[in-house]
């Protein structure tokens, strides 16, 4: 079956790969739950694009069809994605303008090189793990994959409410993660016991934005509004 995208309450969107072999014997569950955003010990008004996904059961082998981080007004959009491992993302350049999209993410590292508007390419995502997406030219694009072995995921609304359906029977990881804090986890058993949804709280007090270096590893050079023109 193909990838599956579905709304809960216009601000939680799950990613279910149902393409995937036989799942664990057993009754399957459901699971809801929430990220909190805490800064010195209080909860943020705001849990967008944080990442959850239960890690355990079998994960997909990729999505039917590529996922899509465009490039729009120097931007990535989305900012986050979740991608099944072995999953492909297409990178378009939606701008009128050059860009050139790389990560020096470990064994998920690539370079696209340059490429103009209207154009499109594409990265296969072999290795699970966190992906920092920059462009070579502009260095206020910032974009965040995470890689995942899994068949149940979601990126977080305002709310930071998610829930999975059809979570196979047994003993599991359901794990967070934003880019303001560092990833956190807690054991998962289904069926669950009857009680209080799951609160995943993620740390962002020590959070502080630091400069990325080019594909180079050097400082980008000083912007200037012809930047985008010398290509």
């Amino acid at each position: 079956m193909a990838a599956r995208f579905s709304v809960v309450g216009g601000l939680v969107f799950l990613l279910s790969f149902m393409a995937f072999g036989p799942r664990a014997a057993g009754s399957a569950g459901s699971v809801s739950g929430r990220i909190v955003l805490a800064k010195s010990g209080t909860p943020r008004a705001d849990a967008s694009n944080a990442v959850v996904w239960i890690e355990g059961p079998r994960g997909a082998t990729g999505s039917a069809a590529p996922l899509r981080m465009a490039q729009e007004s120097k931007r990535f959009v989305p900012r986050v994605l979740i991608v099944p491992r072995h999953g492909t993302v297409e990178f378009p350049n939606d701008d009128p303008v050059f860009h050139n999209v790389f990560s020096v993410s470990g064994a998920n590292r690539f370079d696209l090189g340059l490429y103009r508007s209207g154009a499109s390419k594409s990265r296969t995502f072999a290795e699970p793990g966190l992906v920092r997406v920059y462009c070579n030219i502009h260095p206020q694009m910032v974009g965040f994959l995470m890689v995942v072995d899994s068949g149940f995921g979601a990126i977080t609304g305002k709310d930071g409410v998610f829930h999975f359906e059809g979570v196979p029977a047994g003993s599991w990881t359901i794990k967070a993660w934003h880019e303001e804090g560092s990833e956190t986890s807690v054991p998962l058993s289904i069926p669950l016991a009857a009680g209080a949804p799951l609160i995943l709280t993620i740390d962002t007090t020590a959070y502080r934005p630091v400069p990325h270096r080019n594909k180079y590893g050097k400082e980008y050079p000083p912007q200037s509004g012809s930047d985008d023109e010398r290509y």
